[in-house]
């Protein structure tokens, strides 16, 4: 595999090929933190300053791009070189893993900073990505597949992807190559133009480090590349997949044809094995183990381990809950005490600081939830409020502040047509929901029944409240446009034709602080937990048994099934690794698992690589042979019952033979094993083609019972029509191969590989 080129020489390739299209390069300054910390405006004040365009590019790359280099330099060389984990031998570095979770923490913390991140859910994801792509690197060497330098070169030039083009695509869907072409282009340039600025003071030296930002242009470079190098390696990897995947052997190509072609009616009598009772059935020892010696093979297993565990909840104590009544208390009768506005303003203020308030920008009292907007309803600036018991905790609040006309918002319903196969005719239909909309018919019930928007369409339509920006352009326009009560005519956006109905219009918002006192688990409490987690570790460890011990202090015992080493138990890595490295009736140490609480976990059993033992699928095996008992027993009076009917012209005339028979149909069925009633029943359909119109056949063995059959009609493949329709089937087969060709690739890969996961050395759950 090549390596990929410097930024340098990258520019310098660049710059040749700007010279044979006669296109002179212009530098330009790309920064993606000022659009992820929403910094649009501040970006393009400079814009005029910086030759004329500032692309703002890459998020996705360069989000996250600075290490912390401090913390890494205070790690040492051990954490440059830990390993977090190994595929058929090849090393991933810890630093790698995690630089690549930083990343996508980042960029989710910046997308939405009140959101709450899961960690350990984005380590699983980075994992699973970092093992593909190592599998997927040994797998494309050995196939001979690379992908080189030039390669990426000229995807960047001649043929870049869309998420690099849309910034210099225009509404009409113009792709402006020119400026796309000058944006790649020397970062180094940057400097000197945000340096003549600075000089100029059209900018603060304080505001942008001109070295800091040609290093992010030419990481984001360097990070782009190798996107786009992996991108091209599972592209040609998929391609290869693919070709594998769509090959059809003729055979099985017409066989195909035959199937999906062929229909059948059939009338039958079903003698279903499952109805016989268990007791009737006798499965001995000595059957089972003769069974299990004759299909081994079929038993085989990976290491596998067994452990009971325990739970300690980490939750608050009734202490905890009777010392926030008693602050919130606290609070209370000092604002009731409070004579005047003023002074009740200033308690709040004191607690605010003590208890880490937070404050509301203004928020459209429309958009509220419903708890809170009834809440400021009548409210004056300055009010203060509480304390007020809400689904998520008890609340002070203070109005700061109140404000209308500023930001209007739209509450609208529609109706949305998509463009479906036919774009004109789509129009026409929603010209004639819009004619019977205006004419007094029930909105709501129109857009229940014609909405191609499912989700507001069982709310008749109803959107909510919006302001701008948070619908698309033409949508927004039309209904901002529109008075309360309009219905407005179809309106074009990429979705489809939108009918609006404007149901009301508002501007009030409000702009307040909350003090939020919720239950919170106190050091006492949690250190009480602690205790009686490890008293339950001595004593299990000094001979009590793990169930007893549960059940006398009134908890539960929980025994696993067996797992092997990738099966995070109960989400705990840290409690799998634990299984594997200690023997049989090891108990640990009290281990704290996220959403459960602290855990002490014993291993019960545990089982080596090769065949599983008997015990073990004992149970699975003796259910195998009852049903196989069953349907010896069944045989004989599906037997006797064909011997009688044979020689008769109907199957209907089973009745005569034994009342409580039932005739039974299944219609236009397919060679393909599966019959409504019966699940899947291969031998079934098989005899069913096989069989002369008309003939009684039987008894036929299938999986859940005996059939006896007769075929009333069969419409067979016209093979004629094989030779014109065959490209057609093959293709739809090639694409349905292909549609799963890869992932199943993968998962073989790493069913396959030998994985060594290092994460919980590193990482708590």
């Amino acid at each position: 595999m090549e390596k990929s080129p410097n930024v340098n020489s990258f520019a310098l390739y660049i710059n040749a090929k700007l010279a044979k299209t006669s296109i002179v390069p212009i530098y330009f300054f790309i920064e993606s933190e000022y659009l992820t910390m929403g910094l649009l405006t501040k970006m393009r004040q400079f814009s005029p300053y910086l030759l004329g365009l500032f692309a703002f590019l890459f998020i996705g790359f360069m989000v996250a791009s600075d290490a912390n280099l401090g913390e890494i330099m205070r790690r040492g060389d051990s954490y440059s070189s830990s390993v977090v984990g190994s595929v058929n031998g090849v090393e991933i570095l810890r630093k790698d893993f995690d630089d690549r979770v930083k990343e996508i923490v980042d960029q989710q913390r910046n997308g939405n900073p009140d959101a709450e991140i899961d960690e350990d859910q984005i380590r699983q994801q980075v994992w699973d990505q970092m093992l593909e792509e190592t599998l997927l690197k040994q797998e494309a060497e050995k196939a001979g597949l690379r992908v080189t330098s030039e390669e990426i070169q000229d995807i960047m030039i001649d043929n870049p992807p869309d998420f690099l083009r849309k910034d210099f695509t225009d509404s009409t869907g113009k792709f402006n190559r020119e400026q796309y072409l000058r944006v790649v282009t020397n970062p180094e340039s940057i400097g000197d133009n945000i340096r003549a600025l600075i000089q100029e003071g059209r900018i603060q030296p304080n505001q942008v480090d001109p070295d800091s930002e040609v290093a992010k242009i030419k990481r984001g470079l360097l990070k782009i590349e190798d996107f786009l190098q992996k991108s091209q390696l599972t592209e040609s990897m998929r391609s290869l997949l693919n070709i594998q995947a769509s090959m059809t052997s003729p055979l099985y190509l017409k066989r195909k044809y035959i199937v999906d072609n062929s229909t059948a009616d059939v009338n039958f009598i079903a003698f279903d094995a499952m109805k016989i009772a268990d007791k009737e059935v006798n499965v001995t020892d000595a059957e089972i183990s003769a069974y299990y010696e004759k299909f081994k093979s079929s038993y085989k297993q990976k290491p596998m381990r067994k452990m009971k565990y325990v739970t300690f909840p980490l939750v608050p104590s009734t202490i905890d809950t009777n010392n926030l009544a008693k602050k919130v208390k606290r609070i209370e009768e000092e604002i009731a005490k409070a004579p005047t506005a003023q002074q009740k303003d200033s308690v709040f203020e004191l607690n605010f600081a003590s208890y880490s308030g937070k404050t509301n920008e203004f928020v459209p009292t429309k958009t509220m939830d419903p708890d809170r907007r009834a809440l400021f309803l009548n409210a004056q600036q300055r009010d203060v409020i509480g304390p007020v018991r809400l689904m998520d905790g008890t609340y002070f609040f203070r109005v700061d502040s109140v404000r209308t006309g500023t930001n209007e918002q739209v509450r609208a319903s529609h109706i949305l047509i998509n463009f479906g196969s036919n774009k004109d005719s789509a129009k026409a239909f929603a010209d004639k929901l819009y004619k019977r909309a205006k004419s007094g018919e029930d909105f709501a019930q129109m857009a229940a029944q014609f909405s191609s928007d499912k989700g507001s369409g069982s709310k008749g339509g109803d959107v909510d409240y919006f302001g701008k920006g948070r619908m698309v352009k033409p949508f927004e326009d039309a209904a901002f446009a529109a008075s309360i009560g309009t219905i407005t005519p179809p309106v074009e956006s990429q979705f489809g034709y939108h009918i609006i109905k404007v149901v009301d219009k508002a501007s009030d918002e409000i702009k307040f602080s909350e003090i939020k006192f919720d239950v919170i688990l106190s050091n006492s409490t949690r250190n009480m937990i602690k205790r009686d987690a490890i008293s339950f570790k001595e004593q299990v460890t000094s001979g009590k048994q793990i169930d007893t011990l549960a059940k006398q202090l009134k908890k539960v015992g929980t025994e696993t099934v067996f797992f092997d080493k990738n099966t995070p138990i109960i989400g705990s890595r840290i409690l799998t690794e634990y299984a594997f490295e200690n023997p049989v009736g090891s108990v640990s140490n009290p281990i704290e698992v996220k959403r459960f609480g602290i855990v002490v976990v014993q291993v019960s059993d545990t089982r080596e690589a090769g065949v599983k033992p008997l015990i073990d699928v004992k149970e699975e095996i003796k259910e195998r042979l009852k049903r196989i008992k069953k349907l010896d027993i069944i045989k004989a009076k599906a037997q006797d019952v064909y011997n009688k009917l044979k020689d008769k012209d109907l199957i209907a005339r089973a009745s005569e033979i034994d009342p409580s028979l039932e005739i039974r149909s299944a219609a236009k069925i397919h060679d393909n094993g599966q019959v409504m009633g019966l699940g899947n029943e291969p031998v079934f359909t098989s005899k069913v083609f096989e069989s002369q119109v008309g003939k009684i056949v039987g008894p036929i063995r299938g999986e859940r019972g005996y059939y006896i059959i007769q075929v009333t009609d069969k419409q067979m493949a016209d093979e004629s029509k094989f030779a014109a329709e065959s490209e057609n089937l093959a293709k739809t087969l090639a694409q349905q191969a292909k549609s799963s060709a890869y992932y199943q690739w993968v998962a073989s890969q790493k069913e396959n590989a030998i994985i060594e996961d290092n994460r919980s050395k590193f990482y708590r759950d």
